[in-house]
């Protein structure tokens, strides 16, 4: 069937025919435009909530581990070790699922992937309540971790609808519901825990998960996944509604790739693409920030309750409470402990709103980084001891940069990786992450019982390290479209590269694809050429020059070029490029 008699509207047949891989008469337009044509509206907060929900769930989850480990210890008479083995299990399988639910993701949709993660996260979470020793209760939250792991997808689906000017906010207001969800979880644990225990605040934590498969039925697949596929006829039509449900109109014009040809990306990304020669520097970097992220992260949330659990400044002491508990002992915390737990959660949610206002105004890298030596400076401030409050605000700091960061390298990551690898990109980068969450649990759970300075030192130290990585990405993706396919981001990526062996500058480098334009003005395309010179150089004389500011067209011819003369053995002699 020829694009011109696919059936457009809310009704098309159930086997939709793939426009043909061939050039396409009369104007086309791609899913960039479209979006950016669509008026924002109820699509997008369909899709923003659901996704919300889904991050909700996560957030809860993971924060749970942090309330329920005390009384765990305490009812079973569980050791620290195993009391902290219980958060790696967890992980453990979030590092499982979340390879397997991006695999997923990329060959069956993002819709699929999502719900099926989510229905696991209810059958294993509301199993747990019933769990009779601890050793069962470590199998069931270790399959709850596979199913938490899935959140990643909800991601890609929330930054593939939303247009390029708002990609990069949404998806850190997306982590609002991460946080929203965390300060829940510290609430219901305040409420629940004193009186009727861990097992009734798992079963509450489950309930999100419920609300998310009821409003499936509204959850739309994300064009882009359709496009990556070569679905276009789907993708057209899943754009239609969405812009008739939004008050707009599409392009004129047939949906088409764009700069992508269709390719064998349309099966699903394979481990392999992340290593070819060009990408592996890129992916050795994503799976080290991610690491690094994740393991602060989740040790800024469990250290959190062990300081105030184990007082080791001895707060509750001048106030005749009695001082920190020797390793080992059961300690559980008190309705004092789980306000303050409380306050220091609620650091994330201005630890987003200030990611939500600079993530378009510097930068996804310097975002991450600058965040990344904030939460370094208040993990080291913690250490003095100097008061409770104090301490409180310097743990509410500390939280609200670790989320910050945390959510911008969802949006860096998201946003590098094309549609046709996303999911799996995204996924290893989450299978990584969970290695940092379950190591983290030693470092939070058990060497802060015995030392929490040295414990606050090497999560200040692993902070400066994830400063060092942002700082040195060789892509910012501020201001760029994303990526559909491989090949367009081995372009970026040989744009960059030139760009550092030309001699950029460390600041040059960190250029959005806008300041790069203000910094090189190019010269209008309707000049002139220059006219030659009465005497032409002698070709047998070489002068040296410095290289000139590139336009972006002239840039991208020559990453082009760089890019089918990489791909290859070099020759024997290269002729200049400039």
């Amino acid at each position: 069937m020829p694009p011109e008699q696919v059936p457009r509207g809310d009704v098309y047949p159930d086997e939709v025919p793939v426009y043909p891989d061939e050039e396409v008469d009369g104007p086309t337009y791609t899913v960039d435009a479209a979006l950016e044509a669509m008026p924002l509206g109820w699509v997008h907060l369909k899709v923003f909530c659901m996704c919300g929900v889904a991050w909700m769930v996560d957030g809860i989850e993971v924060l749970l581990l942090a309330f329920i480990g005390p009384s765990i210890r305490c009812e079973w008479g569980v050791s620290d070790f195993w009391a902290a083995s219980m958060t790696t299990f967890v992980f453990a399988g979030m590092s499982v699922g979340a390879v397997c639910w991006g695999a997923l993701a990329d060959r069956y949709g993002r819709r699929v992937s999502l719900l099926v993660s989510t229905a696991l996260i209810l059958a294993a979470g509301a199993s747990c309540t019933l769990a009779t020793s601890f050793a069962m209760l470590l199998a069931l939250r270790t399959v709850s971790g596979v199913g938490v792991s899935g959140a990643h997808v909800a991601f890609s689906l929330l930054v593939e609808w939303m247009p390029p000017r708002v990609r990069g906010r949404a998806g850190v207001a997306l982590s609002m519901w991460w946080s929203l969800g965390a300060v829940m979880e510290a609430a219901f644990a305040r409420l629940i825990m004193p009186t009727l225990g861990w097992r009734y605040l798992l079963l509450l934590s489950a309930a999100p998960a419920l609300l998310l498969l009821l409003a499936s039925p509204w959850m739309p697949e994300s064009p882009r996944f359709y496009v990556a596929q070569g679905r276009l006829a789907e993708a057209e039509a899943s754009l239609r509604r969405a812009a008739h449900q939004c008050g707009g109109t599409l392009p004129a014009g047939t949906l088409v790739r764009g700069a992508a040809p269709l390719n064998d990306d349309a099966g699903g990304g394979k481990l392999g693409d992340l290593f070819t020669r060009e990408l592996r520097r890129l992916t050795a970097s994503q799976w080290g920030l991610w690491f690094a992220a994740a393991f602060t992260y989740y040790g800024s949330v469990l250290i959190t309750t062990e300081l105030l659990a184990a007082d080791s400044c001895g707060f509750r002491a001048a106030d005749g409470g009695g001082g920190g508990p020797a390793a080992g002992q059961c300690t559980l915390l008190t309705a004092d402990d789980y306000t303050e737990n409380v306050v220091a959660t609620a650091g994330e949610l201005p630890g987003i709103i200030i990611t939500f206002f600079v993530i378009d105004r510097i930068g996804r890298r310097r975002t991450i980084g600058c965040e990344s030596l904030v939460m370094a400076a208040a993990m080291l401030l913690v250490i003095p001891c100097f008061s409770l409050p104090f301490q409180t605000g310097a743990l509410f700091v500390m939280r609200g940069a670790a989320d910050g960061l945390f959510q911008a390298a969802f949006v860096y990551t998201s946003e590098v990786y094309p549609s046709s690898i996303r999911g799996l990109g995204l996924g290893w980068c989450s299978s990584f992450s969970r290695l940092g969450g379950m190591t983290t649990p030693f470092v939070a759970q058990v060497l802060t019982r015995t030392s929490p300075s040295t414990a606050l030192y090497v999560y200040a130290a692993v902070a400066v390290s994830l400063g060092l990585i942002a700082f040195t990405l060789e892509v910012e993706t501020l201001g760029k479209p994303m990526f559909t396919s491989v090949d367009e981001l081995r372009v970026e990526l040989d744009k960059a590269r030139y760009r550092r062996r030309a001699g950029a500058s460390w600041r040059e480098l960190g250029f959005s694809a806008d300041e790069h334009e203000r910094a090189a003005p190019m010269r209008p395309a309707d000049a002139p050429e220059p006219a030659p010179a009465d005497d032409p150089p002698d070709p047998q004389v070489s002068t040296p020059r410095a290289p000139a500011p590139l336009s972006r067209t002239a840039t991208s011819e020559i990453a082009l070029a760089l890019h089918g003369t990489e791909s290859e053995q070099e020759a024997p002699a290269a002729a200049p490029c400039l």
